[in-house]
């Protein structure tokens, strides 16, 4: 009888080490939603949220429909855009490694066996889904009250949504790797909030460029009337800046991932 081949076991072999793979990634993850999103802070800062829903509720009560053209616009691309989701993915995104820096933990990534930028990714997403989820009730007030001034149903619940995913991946992006460069990384990110987003880029149209809240608000103009303009917005088009919202969330892991790598978790300073 002849040998039995061995050319088969290969891929044998290597299937519980990619399955393992998997599962240590989805675990990863796992932890990290857990960490970020089962926090006290996470409640409260789901109050703000419901708020901005409860103001949505009072204003279908309590108006007409021409009425809440420029309430619709104020809601989808100030409240929303501009207040709910920088502020909750400030708050969670800088969270992300600013308690393990507090409070002296952040050594424990060396016991890992995988590379530090798969903790940064799996952190960052975890950010990313949490402000999702928490910022829903605002999400959804927004998509109501823009199909009740009559725009497209279609063009409303897109923009809505479209422009809430993407604005709170560039912030967590953004507020992850603040998180990593510096120690008061909430105190940075709340003074780029007020002061850059808020007061000089609306002031300075040539800053709106380093804005991104201009390039939500660009992006959650399908579902705003087009004869009610937006505040602070991106003069480049809604695809362009939904283009640039990726590219920041990109690149800003990118560079929390190369700064993980390079820090001395043993004292948590880089």
């Amino acid at each position: 009888m002849s040998a039995p081949s061995t050319r088969s076991r290969g891929p044998a072999r290597d299937a519980p080490r990619g399955r393992s793979r998997a599962g240590f990634g989805t675990t990863l993850f796992g932890f990290s939603l857990g960490a970020v999103l089962l926090r006290g802070r996470t409640a409260g800062l789901a109050a703000l949220p419901l708020v901005v829903a409860a103001v949505a509720a009072v204003v279908l009560a309590v108006t007409s429909v021409p009425a809440r053209y420029g309430l619709q616009t104020t809601l989808a691309g100030d409240l929303l855009v501009g207040l709910v989701v920088p502020i909750v993915a400030l708050v969670l995104g800088t969270g992300a490694f600013g308690d393990e820096r507090e409070g002296g933990t952040l050594p424990l990534l060396r016991s890992l066996s995988r590379p530090r930028w798969h903790v940064v990714v799996a952190r960052a997403a975890a950010a990313w889904v949490s402000t999702v989820v928490v910022c829903l009730p605002a999400v959804a007030a927004a998509a109501v009250l823009g199909v009740s001034v009559n725009l497209p149903a279609g063009d409303v619940v897109a923009g809505v949504v479209l422009a809430t995913v993407l604005s709170s991946a560039a912030y967590c992006g953004l507020f992850v790797l603040l998180s990593l460069l510096a120690r008061r990384g909430l105190l940075a990110g709340l003074a780029y909030v007020v002061l850059w987003e808020t007061f000089l880029a609306g002031l300075a149209p040539a800053l709106r460029g380093l804005s991104i809240g201009s390039y939500g608000r660009r992006v959650v103009t399908p579902a705003t009337p087009g004869d009610v303009p937006l505040g602070t917005v991106a003069a480049s088009g809604t695809t362009t800046s939904a283009l640039v919202l990726v590219a920041v969330a990109v690149v800003a892991v990118a560079l929390a991932s190369w700064r993980l790598q390079r820090m001395d978790v043993t004292s948590g300073a880089g």
